[in-house]
């Protein structure tokens, strides 16, 4: 990338001529000065005065001009690079440092702040870049997954209508309604993940207002664990509710924030061997708590600090795999949109904990 080096040595030649010329000025006023205060000793005195002073003035502003163009220079050539898309200069950054001290060089003290804050801005926008990249990269692979997940139940539907609808076939009752129920369980994945795009899409552009209602957390959360338990995907695991208060009142969307505890304590199933158990906790303190632990596979720090990420599918099991991405972002936000906040804690092979805070309301 080119440096606006015209415009640099403009500003430096500007600098080291205007400043010398304030000089003979000064130094003008000075030897005025002189005459009036000093006793007149004749000629050869004044020629010298009128010398001596504007040139050691001279060289002293040209010293400074110097000093001041080095570092305007660089301000400039990070400002144009900046504009041109690199983040970066080590190099120059490197010749602004002392290497004994590891401090700005004199010429650089001046203007201290500006390029501390022009470094952070070129950071900034270097980790921005880096995690849009990361995203787009994200996206893709999302977007592809999303392809497979919408094409394979299209698959299975378009098979096994075909299938019932032959004649040359006489398919029994049995047959039939195992058909008609595979045809539902694809049908029901794919509501389930255009559910989840609109969902996020609104919840993106804060179109979906909460609906807030007075209701009895612990009863609330009974019934979502038995929704979850009755779920035959739930058969071979444990699940109980623990609550030392009997009855919480709490302004909540039933629909929404619903929507995301049954997702959080369906995940912990999903995502987990038979048989083991998952406990959720209901705590009333400063605030709300809701805390879904298990005891099961548990998860990688990777897993762990990318789990709420949108279009993040899990890199570890086929079965993290298989989910559309947004359910824990979406979860997440509809935490968020309560005034609330999530949390997960979680250690390979000893477990997961997931906890949801949310405000007390009086």
């Amino acid at each position: 990338m080119k440096i606006n080096l015209r415009q640099s040595l403009r500003l430096v030649l500007y600098l080291m001529l205007s400043l010398p010329l304030l000089a003979l000025v000064i130094s003008g006023v000075l030897v005025l000065l002189t005459e009036q205060i000093l006793p007149d000793e004749g000629p050869e005195q004044d020629l010298a005065v009128l010398i001596s002073l504007p040139a050691i003035l001279f060289c002293f502003m040209i010293v400074a001009g110097w000093s001041l163009g080095k570092s305007l220079y660089y301000i400039i050539r990070r400002i144009d690079l900046l504009a041109g898309g690199v983040y970066a200069d080590p190099a120059g950054d490197r010749r602004i440092y002392s290497r004994r001290s590891e401090k700005l060089k004199r010429p650089y003290r001046l203007f201290k702040e500006l390029i501390v804050q022009l470094q952070t801005l070129s950071g900034i926008l270097e980790d921005s870049r880096q995690e849009r990249r990361r995203l787009d990269e994200m996206r893709k692979e999302w977007v592809a997954g999303i392809s497979h997940d919408l094409k394979t139940p299209l698959t299975y539907i378009k098979g096994y209508s075909s299938m019932m609808l032959s004649p040359q076939y006489d398919w029994t009752k049995e047959e039939t309604i195992k058909f008609l129920t595979e045809i539902e369980q694809k049908a029901n994945h794919m509501q389930e993940l255009i559910g989840d795009l609109n969902l996020s899409f609104r919840l993106e552009e804060q179109q979906t207002p909460l609906q807030r209602e007075r209701t009895d957390l612990v009863e609330f959360v009974r019934r979502i664990v038995a929704d979850v338990t009755n779920d035959p995907r739930a058969a071979r695991f444990n699940l109980t509710l623990e609550t030392a208060e009997p009855h919480i009142e709490a302004e909540l969307d039933p629909r929404l924030l619903g929507r995301a505890l049954h997702n959080l304590i369906l995940n912990a199933v999903l995502h987990n061997p038979p048989d083991t158990r998952i406990k959720i906790l209901i705590r009333q303190g400063v605030r709300l708590e809701i805390v879904i632990a298990d005891d099961g596979a548990g998860m990688s720090e990777e897993n762990v600090s990318r789990l709420f990420d949108k279009y993040y599918r899990g890199t570890s099991t086929d079965i993290l795999s298989e989910g559309t991405g947004l359910g824990m972002a979406i979860a997440r936000q509809l935490v968020l949109a309560h005034a609330g906040d999530i949390s997960v804690t979680s250690r390979l092979n000893e477990g997961t904990s997931v906890c949801v805070t949310l405000p007390l309301h009086n």
